[in-house]
């Protein structure tokens, strides 16, 4: 058993804190692509909202699959495409970017993934910690 005060164990606890951070963004960048969507099924997204819902997307590719959530990032890396694509007007792909969003959405609200332990020092066994 490792000591409280063991450098793994804090690194441990720190990647904790900063995946829980991550998860309320991610959260909040879901909640905020479902406004950008809304809005451009109305047919009302300028380019800089186009623009921020991309960049948005873009975001959670990243973070969501570093923190757990790979389902989550191939959702996100979708909804980035049709957003810089900004086809709006295609019903078929506004219906298909609803339903990635809600996925998306359902995915967050999930367990993250299990992430793998950090790395031994070399030469280094279990035993030994």
């Amino acid at each position: 058993m490792r000591a409280n005060g063991d450098p793994d164990d804090r690194v441990r606890e720190a990647f904790r804190s900063i995946g829980h951070h991550a998860h309320a963004v991610n959260l909040s960048r879901a909640a905020r692509l479902a406004d950008a969507l809304a809005v451009a099924g109305g047919g009302r997204l300028d380019d800089a909202q186009r623009k921020a819902a991309t960049d948005l997307a873009h975001q959670l590719v990243g973070s969501a699959g570093t923190f757990g959530f790979p389902g989550a990032s191939q959702l996100a890396g979708d909804l980035e495409r049709f957003f810089a694509d900004g086809a709006f007007d295609d019903p078929e792909r506004l219906a298909a970017a609803r339903t990635q969003l809600g996925q998306l959405q359902v995915e967050l609200a999930a367990e993250p993934a299990d992430l793998p332990e950090p790395a031994r020092e070399p030469g280094r066994t279990e035993d030994q910690e």
